[in-house]
């Protein structure tokens, strides 16, 4: 979709319903990836994600 292509308003409606769509399966993978870690580090009690405040390694 072009930036500068000029959308009457159904397109409009079309597109912002497509995105709604396209955000909703985003957010259901996110929680998705989400609970998996959770049951991978609760199952293999290992800690999968990044502590806050933690700092890079140089290497």
């Amino acid at each position: 979709m072009g930036k500068n292509k000029k959308l009457s308003p159904e397109e409009m409606k079309v597109r912002i319903k497509e995105l709604e769509q396209q955000l909703a399966i985003e957010k259901m993978r996110s929680e998705s990836f989400g609970k998996m870690i959770e049951i991978a580090e609760r199952e293999l009690k290992i800690n999968i994600r990044k502590k806050t405040g933690t700092r890079q390694s140089l290497r």
